[in-house]
């Protein structure tokens, strides 16, 4: 990584995620950030601006689903705001074809720039409510795999379903308070099952989960 932060990305992705990052997915990476900085001082677009707090907090967050996205997937983020999970998965995954969703315009118009300038050619990014986007022909059953990470979870299962493509699968960041029993009860209430839990930790030990429903 650039800057002054030489703590090493690929290592920990490698023994956390058994997820293997070429240098061309770390430069991505990198003019992803750079742009978030520059955005960052005009608008907020996230709460923390630090690049290593970026970096080690919601970058490597977006990181722990990758592996379990097949090749040349449909994936679909939910609510993506600057860019979490979705344009980390961009970043790094150039074989799947994303679609980075929010409702406010102003990180839709970031995500645009980045899109643009890192490249990402395969990525869009698109203002509309996910309750919306279950009425688009383009996107409700044709996803792959759906993301998110900045929803509740109980509501994002239900937002998540409509746009869920035969056999594809939701993939939500969470806390570990989101439970088995919690889990499985959201998945019976649209007709899916849980497919597996997985913990993992942050670099600075948060503890996090990815629930995994199909």
């Amino acid at each position: 990584m650039r800057g002054p932060d030489q703590w090493d990305l690929v290592g920990h992705c490698e023994r956390a995620f058994g997820l293997r990052l070429a240098p061309e997915d770390v430069a991505r990476i990198d003019r992803f950030l750079d742009m978030l900085e520059l955005w960052n001082r005009r608008l907020r677009l996230t709460g923390e601006r630090d690049r290593s707090t970026l970096l080690r907090k919601h970058v490597v967050d977006g990181l722990a689903c990758v592996p379990l996205i097949p090749s040349g997937a449909r994936v679909l983020d939910v609510g993506t705001g600057a860019g979490f999970p979705g344009a980390v998965v961009a970043c790094v995954r150039p074989d799947v074809a994303t679609t980075l969703l929010d409702a406010r315009q102003r990180p839709v118009s970031f995500l645009g720039e980045v899109i643009r300038a890192v490249p990402l050619p395969r990525t869009r990014a698109v203002a509309m409510r996910a309750e919306d986007a279950a009425g688009d022909p383009a996107m409700a059953r044709q996803q792959d795999v759906v993301t998110s990470r900045a929803i509740r979870f109980d509501r994002f299962v239900r937002l998540a379903q409509p746009l869920l493509a035969s056999g594809g699968r939701m993939v939500s960041m969470q806390t570990p308070t989101t439970d088995r029993s919690t889990a499985n009860a959201a998945a019976r209430n649209v007709g899916l099952e849980l497919l597996d839990l997985r913990d993992y930790r942050l670099p600075d030990g948060e503890p996090r989960r990815l629930v995994i429903l199909g």
